[in-house]
């Protein structure tokens, strides 16, 4: 299964899911490749990769340049590979733009690596660009991280918009498969009233699971190696346990819907007739 971890916003943790994620699906035994399409390599740093040896990258295997076998390296986690970024993403969008259905184009990159593969996670740059776009109409699912702070949800409705617009022009896009509540502090009054609003708002489309604030999350990627490899008994690292399990009983039992379905303020159409 094909999972776009994707945001609009920067600063979500949408990395930092999509890594440790990764990690835990590998630890669980499923053979898992974390994809990279994010320039600035966070991802591919993240699990030990030199600045310097990023090359080649997911540019080589968007446009064809490398044959998958010579792009897709191990990682120092058993089942986990990778795919990392580089820099050469920075002029993905616009070496893309001139091509015909230019948001199938990594699609059809990947479909020789399904076989491979139980789980191809998407750590995707944070915008709407064409990029990220390609990663959507590529996945066969979605998560979306959210921070609890006032109008988290504005970034959450312009999203699940563009993949609508995806299905209508292409007749293909991700089900949603949940919003992962991350950088949750309940210790103050606003997270926990955002959290509220969140949770009533989206209903069972937001993740049990919630990832807590963690200054050991944002020192990570120094270390090579995801938290929940370095600390797995902290509560951060706990806490993206219990939501890469969920995320496999959500993709099992279709818990939530098509994303094309879901408008914006996060209502599903079908639930109102």
């Amino acid at each position: 299964m094909i999972v776009a971890f994707v945001s609009k916003k920067g600063g979500v943790g949408k990395t930092t899911s999509a890594v440790n994620v990764a990690a835990v699906l590998a630890r669980l035994g499923h053979r898992t490749l974390l994809v990279d399409l994010d320039s600035q390599a966070s991802a591919s740093l993240s699990l030990g990769v030199a600045r310097a040896d990023l090359a080649p990258s997911a540019y080589d295997l968007l446009f064809a340049k490398r044959p998958a076998a010579e792009i897709v390296r191990r990682t120092a986690i058993p089942n986990l590979d990778l795919v990392t970024a580089s820099v050469d993403l920075v002029a993905a969008d616009l070496d893309l733009a001139p091509l015909r259905d230019r948001e199938l184009v990594l699609g059809r990159q990947l479909a020789p690596l399904r076989a491979a593969y139980e789980w191809i996670l998407l750590d995707c740059p944070p915008a709407l660009s064409v990029v990220p776009l390609s990663a959507l109409a590529a996945a066969d699912g979605c998560v979306v991280p959210v921070v609890p702070q006032p109008l988290a949800w504005e970034g959450v409705d312009l999203l699940l918009a563009a993949v609508s617009r995806l299905r209508e022009r292409f007749g293909t896009g991700p089900r949603l498969l949940g919003l992962l509540l991350t950088m949750a502090d309940s210790r103050t009054r606003l997270a926990r009233e955002t959290t509220r609003l969140l949770r009533e708002r989206f209903g069972d489309r937001l993740f049990t699971a919630a990832v807590p604030v963690c200054t050991r999350l944002a020192e990570a990627p120094a270390w090579g190696r995801p938290l929940v490899e370095a600390e797995p008994e902290s509560r951060a690292a706990l806490a993206y346990a219990a939501a890469a399990r969920e995320l496999i009983d959500r993709s099992a039992s279709g818990e939530t819907g098509p994303a094309s379905k879901i408008g914006v303020l996060g209502t599903d159409p079908a639930r109102h007739g």
